[in-house]
């Protein structure tokens, strides 16, 4: 098997636009025919999406996208099984919400978990996954399922493929009755607006970006609007391929509290803000402040380093898969500059060894 950051890197290259242009593999062939009439008739008013990691990443990316065209669906995301203490009774007691429960692998626990807790209501419950043990549970109690079909995945790292986690998503949407439009024509526009944008702009701006970070803490603010649909996903980027300690907050409140620790850090520290044309006035003035504050030559910055991603053509999904892009390659970037060797920590921890490097490496090998 390749290396981790020799796979980030074709993949960035060859599939992460290629990606939109992808929105067939998957499959409803196991939801059942009453979760499809009661969708296509708009008698669920929210979704609750519910997952652990890259699973329920595009979950994020569509709450933000649906929210920005107005569709009058509500959209929460729960990472956790827990769900008393983040979501109202309001919304889990209701009737007319879905419960989409996603896990890639299938294997993961916590989605177990969570669907085990939903069972009594499992006609409001649509599992998104490959298979494995929550597809098996699944079939046993006949819920319904959406099962992905990528046909090239990337087994251990399926961040890489959140492009066309959403064309999918879309297109499925659309067959359920709940968008009027499958995106195909929209996807397949940004795709080739995409490179073009990043050679704009993108290239240097993945540049400042790791080379301001080598060997530093990356801290990330943007408003609610980025925060949890591109920071949440930019944070795994860094995370997972660059393997570079990475924080997230939202513009105003790191401008409350966390600002603090920028008196005089002893430790290099990289801040990038993703600032949008769209932004207030308010926001757009104060972070130019704060940017003056941090870049001012002065004997307490000299360990900080400040890059701005500023977000200005087109709408919601452009400048989406834009300053992805430019994330991914300063990822890269960073990655190839410490050449840190994975410990398959994200699988040890999480309990999931479908994940693990040894036993992709046996399958492949048997």
């Amino acid at each position: 098997m390749k290396s981790r950051l020799d796979r980030y890197e074709e993949f960035i290259e060859k599939e992460y636009r290629a990606g939109l242009t992808k929105p067939d593999e998957y499959s409803l062939d196991d939801v059942t025919p009453d979760l499809r009439k009661r969708l296509s008739e708009g008698r669920f008013k929210r979704i609750v999406f519910t997952g652990m990691g890259c699973s329920a990443i595009v979950s994020d990316i569509v709450r933000g996208y649906f929210t920005e065209i107005g569709l009058p669906l509500e959209v929460h995301v729960v990472n956790d099984y827990d769900f008393r203490f983040l979501a109202a009774p309001s919304v889990l007691e209701d009737e007319a919400t879905l419960y989409i429960i996603s896990s890639y692998s299938g294997h993961s626990q916590e989605p177990v978990l969570a669907y085990q807790r939903l069972r009594a209501v499992r006609d409001q419950v649509l599992l998104l996954t490959s298979g494995g043990k929550l597809a098996e549970l699944g079939r046993a109690d006949g819920a319904s399922i959406a099962y992905w079909r990528l046909r090239e995945p990337d087994r251990e790292y399926p961040l890489f493929h959140v492009s066309q986690y959403f064309a999918i998503l879309m297109d499925m949407f659309h067959e359920f009755g709940v968008l009027s439009d499958d995106h195909h024509a929209r996807l397949g526009e940004l795709a080739g607006l995409l490179e073009a944008d990043f050679e704009e702009n993108g290239r240097e701006a993945a540049r400042r970006i790791a080379d301001a970070s080598e060997d530093a803490n990356i801290i990330m603010i943007a408003s609610p609007k980025w925060h949890e649909s591109l920071l949440k996903l930019a944070k795994m980027h860094f995370n997972e391929m660059a393997m570079v300690p990475t924080a997230r907050n939202y513009f105003h409140e790191f401008c409350h509290s966390e600002v603090a620790t920028l008196s005089d850090p002893v430790r290099k520290h990289s801040t990038v803000w993703f600032s949008d044309a769209d932004d207030d006035e308010y926001t757009l003035a104060k972070g130019e402040n704060l940017q003056r504050l941090l870049t001012d030559d002065r004997p307490e910055n000299r360990n900080i380093r400040f890059s701005r991603v500023h977000l200005s053509e087109g709408d919601f999904l452009r400048k989406y898969f834009t300053a992805l892009n430019v994330v991914q390659h300063a990822a890269l970037r960073l990655g190839r500059h410490h050449e840190t060797r994975s410990r398959d920590l994200i699988s040890e921890s999480a309990g999931n060894p479908w994940y693990h490097s040894t036993t992709i490496e046996s399958e492949l090998t048997a």
